[in-house]
């Protein structure tokens, strides 16, 4: 144990919101339990993701909060009576290190209010420089790293241990909770959260009816109507190009929880999907997964795991079909 650390060390981790990002830091939470083995983690997290946190048995204390709709609400009574809850479990004890991953402002403040010193990235990589400000510990990590490297990288730093991270295999801690049972199910993330990250309906149709040709079943989700009338129409599109009949290609599951989607993803033969936190799932889990990426950065934000995957596309360019099929023909799931 390092220097200055009580015994057991105590930690908080504040990443509070973006569904990718939340899992993300699973790897941080065996990254300081392999360090520090019987280190108590606590975690800060947006109460839509809060879930998440408690897949990994490495957390002890899942601490939620809803500043998003807490803005909106501010007048009522039971938006402060839950801030108030939510304060009060941020300063039950004190810290050794409280580690701030998002640099936003919001997440550092949110970090002061617990008993510990804060670590983030300093004023010149974090995400909102004033976050880099407000912090007791700046650190240089660079944000020009993918967003797995980059939160591992400033718990290293932070906790002392960056000289042995690449001797620590890159772990979400998922499978004790999520074993993969693989059956015939193909999963097709065909929504996320800007229009600008679609890929093409009649894209889609043409993969799902190549997947179902081959004995694969598509399955969708959706959060909302408009996504399950796309999904709707995607599934109908395959159904009528593969020779299905009139009825839908596939599965819709409309609004699962984030639990219900994993226990179910684990059993999935393989997944597509694009810019959405779904497909990181997918990727963390190691199920096989190509991620299509139309207006984002996959060099920060591409599919990250073990498993097999690949990405295609970059910001403002749409992969076309061949590049999907061409994958899936190489690991077998086609006929060549």
């Amino acid at each position: 144990m390092q220097p200055g650390l009580s015994d057991p060390p105590r930690f908080l981790l504040m990443k509070t919101s973006s569904l990718g990002d939340v899992l993300h830091n699973l790897a941080v939470v065996s990254d300081m339990r392999r360090v520090f083995p019987g280190a108590l983690v606590d975690w800060c997290v947006e109460a839509p993701f809060a879930e998440i946190p408690g897949w990994h048995t490495g957390v002890r204390r899942v601490i939620p909060v809803a500043i998003r709709r807490w803005r909106k609400q501010l007048l009522s009574g039971n938006t402060w009576s839950e801030i108030s809850l939510a304060l009060g479990a941020l300063r039950t004890e004190r810290y050794d290190a409280i580690i701030d991953t998002q640099g936003l402002v919001r997440s550092v403040l949110l970090g002061r209010i617990a008993h510990g010193p804060v670590y983030g990235q300093n004023w010149r990589e974090a995400r909102e420089p004033l976050s880099g400000l407000l912090l007791n510990h700046p650190l240089p990590v660079p944000y020009a790293l993918h967003a797995v490297e980059r939160y591992r990288t400033i718990a290293a730093t932070a906790l002392g241990y960056a000289d042995q991270l690449t001797e620590l295999p890159l772990d979400f801690g998922l499978h004790e909770r999520f074993p993969l049972q693989p059956g015939n199910e193909a999963f097709l993330f065909t929504n996320t959260s800007r229009d600008k990250k679609l890929w093409p309906e009649d894209h889609w149709i043409a993969v799902g009816q190549q997947l179902r040709k081959a004995g694969l079943v598509p399955v969708f989700t959706a959060g909302n109507e408009i996504e399950a009338a796309r999904s709707q129409r995607i599934a109908a599109g395959i159904a009528a190009t593969s020779g299905t009949g009139k009825d839908p290609a596939g599965e819709v599951l409309y609004r699962p929880s984030l639990t219900q989607l994993t226990e179910r993803l684990a059993k999935a033969r393989l997944c597509l999907g694009v810019d959405t936190g779904f497909t990181h799932i997918a990727c963390a889990l190691e199920v096989p997964t190509i991620a299509i990426f139309t207006d984002t950065d996959p060099a920060l934000a591409g599919g990250f795991g073990l498993g097999l995957r690949e990405t295609f596309g970059h910001l403002d360019s749409c992969p076309p079909v061949s590049d999907i099929t061409g994958q899936l023909k190489a690991w077998g799931y086609l006929p060549a």
